[in-house]
């Protein structure tokens, strides 16, 4: 894995985080089934996945706790107004959306951190990579159509809100981490996230005791699968490849979630959902295969 290609092993770490990501709507829908709320689950998925990455560090990698001060005060921010405040606006949004909608609101941000990136750093997008952009949102309707019902149209701005914050998240985190280790980083980041979620959504952590098999293993779920190996995973490939490459793999978590929504809630997909996976899927091989290396991704 060492001696792997930096743009190849960046591709492979986002497209395993992706997938990652991709349960985070199998493990939200049965936590919510069961009873939890969005401030509760939010909580104690970062809480968890906060504990036992302070674990195991300190237990077997003691040297990889220590950061600088800078750093820490970067991955503060990236936790507190990046993921915690990305996270409460989707699960917000999720709450008074039907998932679909609200997964197609979330995944207009590869958009917006094209134009951020375009406008706002020296990554300008390319034709192709434009092209390919268009045909992956294209596939993303495609796949994603389905029922829509709108219960608060507050909800509509949480989803946008959750797709414009998490693309600011993916381009700062790119630039400001670059020499950080993606463990360490996330270690932080989540962290204070965590602390952020609990102040803001007052979660009663004395209840944990009294949680439920399905909601304990929701809850184990989201921290392991769905954060601590996602979220360390993506901040590596944040260092090998461009945000806006990195914003596009990141298009397999709505395939993972559609396949995965088949084999476990047995969700029927339609010939055209289909084609809109194959669709998805062939515009991020094209533009892997095809991209520009450039300097910030080394």
């Amino acid at each position: 894995m060492k001696n792997m290609n930096p743009r190849l092993r960046g591709s492979l770490e986002i497209s395993v985080a992706s997938v990652g990501f991709g349960f985070l709507g199998i493990f939200g829908k049965w936590a919510f089934q069961s009873g939890l709320s969005v401030g509760e689950l939010l909580s104690y998925r970062f809480a968890l996945a906060a504990v036992l990455l302070w674990i195991f560090l300190l237990l077997f990698r003691p040297s990889w706790v220590r950061l600088s001060v800078r750093q820490i005060v970067i991955a503060a921010l990236l936790g507190i107004f990046g993921y915690a405040f990305f996270s409460t606006l989707y699960f917000t949004a999720v709450d008074g959306l039907s998932i679909t909608l609200a997964a197609l609101l979330l995944y207009t941000y590869p958009f917006w951190v094209n134009v951020f990136s375009h406008f706002f750093t020296q990554d300008k997008i390319s034709g192709k990579e434009a092209l390919c952009l268009v045909a992956a949102s294209s596939g993303l309707v495609m796949l994603l159509w389905g029922h829509i019902e709108v219960k608060n149209i507050w909800a509509v701005a949480a989803g946008l809100g959750a797709a414009i914050s998490y693309a600011i998240y993916v381009l700062l985190s790119g630039r400001l981490q670059k020499n950080v280790r993606p463990i360490t980083s996330a270690l932080y980041v989540i962290t204070f996230g965590a602390l952020a979620l609990s102040l803001f959504h007052h979660p009663h952590y004395s209840a944990i005791s009294n949680l439920s098999d399905i909601q304990a293993t929701s809850i184990l779920g989201l921290a392991f699968v769905c954060t601590i190996i996602p979220l360390t995973l993506e901040l590596a490939a944040l260092q090998k490849l461009k945000s806006t490459e990195v914003a596009l793999l990141m298009m397999i978590e709505p395939i993972t979630a559609a396949l995965m929504g088949a084999l476990i809630f047995h969700e029927r997909l339609t010939p055209v959902q289909l084609l809109g996976a194959l669709v998805i899927g062939a515009a991020l091989v094209t533009n892997t295969l095809y991209s520009r290396p450039t300097p910030s991704a080394d």
